[in-house]
């Protein structure tokens, strides 16, 4: 992000690059201290996690199927999993 300012890029503009560059921009323009910075970021991912399974909740209650894949599984499995999917739905 430091990198990014300091290239000419507008910290406007990192506000919606994600939540992440949001708080660190702020972090690094002097608006709040890194205590705030974690604290504040850690809120926002989880109001934001909070929405999208609203959001996915919502969709299954309209008819839409959702394919859980369990976080905890290794990427080869995850993928493994996901062809498997992919391919029986096709």
């Amino acid at each position: 992000v430091k990198s990014l300012l300091d290239s000419g890029v507008d910290a406007d503009a990192l506000f919606f690059y994600g939540l992440e560059y949001r708080f660190v921009t702020l972090y690094l323009q002097g608006m709040i201290d890194y205590s705030q910075m974690i604290d504040q970021l850690n809120i926002a991912i989880r109001q934001f996690a909070k929405r999208q399974m609203t959001w996915f909740r919502r969709m299954e209650r309209n008819g839409f199927k959702i394919h859980w894949l369990d976080g905890a599984l290794s990427m080869d499995e995850k993928l493994s999993r996901s062809l498997d999917l992919f391919y029986k739905e096709n």
